[in-house]
């Protein structure tokens, strides 16, 4: 049975990027039309989350059975989604989302309590590695022939650069598909292969050990490659920073972080490989980056962001308390704005905002306040003693920062895995290392 799990930990992994789901069920507010932010939904990650669960409930029950400060605020918040429930005028639509958010609650304990008994983190990267060379293959043939690959049964879109709602760059008088992956868009699939970029580096460079060349002349230029093929302007400038950040915390603190001979060689092998792949990629699609380089707030992408979250601001402040109801952001849109194409009633992309419209200012407060003590906990048990802590740390806030930009981590089933996992990861490590800092875990 402890076998099975881990199977099915590693399969749930792996395979978090499909969207092959079925619909249980679609409100309707102003028309017939569908939408995604107003249906219900069964994705073939829910079993396996299920599964897991069912694995793992003694082991979650007596991970809580003395409960820490981040246990209640997260109780609180809970609370307080469960609140606006009453408050939504589609109250089936809110409770769909009330038991969204549980179930990945579920999750994120479950991570934090299986840390180092199922799995450790250096195979959970290799597990992340793995799935994003596999949606690398799929995202770089979709950017080459420009279309889906007819993976529909992975929950890959069908994809062409003249269907309305397809993302797309326009640049030198032509359209260029963006690539999505097996999942709903590329912005999302930019997070999922950034933390599998993440992962690559934790593999190469942190573990310590001497490894092949080949893996980053072949497997890191594909993931690259494929990473830039997303046009994801947010998730490539937080990669770009992130790496910024390492270098001149590796610079400033080299006498603490003691690094190796291997260690130098390796990340001067790294370093000459991302600026190979950045200029050849450049080279060859300078139009398309071009475009991306340069933010023009006439720009659809912008405007939509700006118009979205002003309605969030504006439901927050005239139901402060419990919000407009769990997922009602966009069933309330839907009735009271008149859009052009059915397509452009979505999500707030701020998860804050998205929050405090749906849930209340309180529950974005304990959200914060959550976020918070993850944090501190985090850094004051690792101490951030060492480059992959500090990496993992980093990885950390560039999603959260993510979400400044973007809904997916809140509304998309692939984005909420992604925020769950990584959060019980962090919950996880810290909790489960001693108060003196040490290296890098015994499993490693």
């Amino acid at each position: 049975m402890d076998k099975l799990e881990k199977i099915i930990f590693y399969i749930f992994i792996f395979c978090a990027p499909f969207q092959t789901r079925i619909i249980i069920k679609t409100w309707y507010a102003a028309s017939s039309v569908f939408n995604e932010w107003t249906s219900a939904f069964f994705y073939g990650t829910d079993i396996l989350i299920v599964l897991l669960l069912v694995f793992g409930v003694r082991r979650i029950f007596l991970f809580l059975k003395n409960p820490r400060i981040v246990d209640f605020i997260l109780a609180g918040f809970i609370l307080t989604v469960l609140l606006s429930v009453f408050a939504a005028e589609n109250k089936a639509l809110a409770f769909y989302r009330l038991v969204k958010i549980l179930e990945f609650t579920g999750l994120y304990y479950y991570i934090a309590s299986s840390f180092n008994l199922v799995f450790n983190l250096s195979d959970a990267l290799k597990a992340v590695f793995f799935s994003g060379i596999f949606q690398g293959v799929i995202a770089f043939l979709q950017a080459i022939f420009q279309q889906s690959l007819g993976l529909k049964f992975l929950g890959e879109s069908i994809l062409q650069t003249n269907f309305q709602g397809v993302a797309i760059v326009a640049a030198a008088g032509t359209k260029f598909l963006r690539a999505y992956g097996t999942l709903p868009h590329p912005n999302v699939l930019a997070a999922w292969l950034f933390l599998a970029i993440f992962s690559f580096y934790f593999w190469y460079l942190y573990e310590k050990q001497k490894r092949p060349t080949s893996v980053p002349l072949v497997v890191y230029p594909l993931l690259l490659f494929s990473f830039f093929f997303t046009f994801s302007r947010v998730m490539v400038g937080l990669w770009l920073l992130g790496l910024i950040l390492r270098l001149i915390f590796v610079f400033i603190k080299r006498k603490k972080y003691r690094l190796g001979l291997i260690f130098r060689k390796q990340l001067l092998f790294l370093i000459i490989v991302t600026v190979v792949s950045v200029l050849t990629f450049s080279f060859f699609y300078w139009p398309q980056v071009k475009s991306r380089l340069t933010v023009n707030f006439d720009e659809l992408a912008v405007s939509e962001r700006i118009f979205y979250n002003e309605i969030a601001g504006k439901m927050a402040f005239s139901e402060p308390l419990l919000g407009v109801g769990a997922g009602n952001f966009v069933w309330h849109i839907l009735k009271a704005v008149d859009l052009d194409k059915p397509y452009l009633y979505q999500p707030a992309h701020n998860i804050y905002l998205l929050i405090a419209s749906e849930n209340g200012l309180p529950s974005l407060v304990l959200f914060l306040l959550f976020l918070v003590a993850l944090s501190c906990i985090f850094v004051k048990k690792t101490g951030l003693a060492t480059l992959h802590y500090l990496s993992l740390f980093i990885v950390f806030v560039s999603i959260l920062a993510a979400g400044l930009f973007d809904h997916f981590l809140w509304s998309i089933q692939q984005g909420q895995i992604l925020l769950w996992v990584l959060l019980g990861l962090i919950y996880g490590l810290a909790v489960k290392l001693n108060s003196k800092p040490r290296s890098l875990p015994d499993s490693v």
